[in-house]
């Protein structure tokens, strides 16, 4: 009987650190992303393309932190101006803007989760792709804004991109059906 409450309590011990030991992994991948776009943005003198990796990273380092506790950080909503969000992370990974939204009203999200779903996509199809990465917006009845990233993509980068626009308010979803990978974010604007 001893052991086998022995058992079951080295169980419980070893699932414990290995979902702590993945939310490390996950916020470890989290900061090589931004820094290596920094580096990028660095050697173009381009500012402006740094801050949503910023972003990302500040999200990263929250992640960290809260890790070492076996959760992840709070999602703070707040107004966040998503074509700004989308020219930065688009210039900090080379990737094209085809923005067809217009001037829209902020969305009300998590700006550090929409900066690591849309970073997370752009640097999958920047490292793992081939050829040029596309983000085309426009606007959704009902009051969202949908943004697609074209490109072959695949990696870790993409689950992390799914929860990180769960957390942020929006939804992801994947298609592999048209030869090209599509990848839509669909974030929900302010009324």
């Amino acid at each position: 009987m001893t052991g086998w409450l022995v058992a079951a309590a080295l169980l419980v011990a070893v699932l414990r650190l290995r979902r702590r030991l993945e939310l490390v992994a996950r916020a470890e991948h989290e900061l090589r992303g931004p820094l290596t776009a920094f580096a990028l943005g660095l050697e173009r003198v381009d500012a402006p393309a740094l801050y949503a990796e910023l972003e990302r990273a500040k999200v990263a380092l929250g992640d960290l932190t809260e890790a070492r506790r076996g959760r992840r950080a709070v999602a703070m909503p707040e107004p966040v101006d998503v074509e700004r969000l989308v020219r930065s992370s688009a210039r900090a990974w080379g990737a094209h803007v085809d923005w067809r939204a217009g001037e829209c009203r902020p969305a009300v999200a998590d700006r550090g989760r929409l900066a690591q779903a849309l970073g997370n996509l752009l640097a999958n199809g920047a490292e793992h792709g081939g050829g040029e990465v596309t983000v085309r917006a426009r606007p959704l009845a009902g009051g969202s804004l949908r943004l697609e990233v074209a490109n072959p993509e695949r990696g870790r980068g993409l689950a992390i991109a799914a929860a990180a626009a769960r957390d942020a308010g929006g939804r992801l979803s994947l298609d592999r059906s048209s030869g090209e990978f599509r990848a839509t974010l669909d974030v929900p604007l302010a009324p």
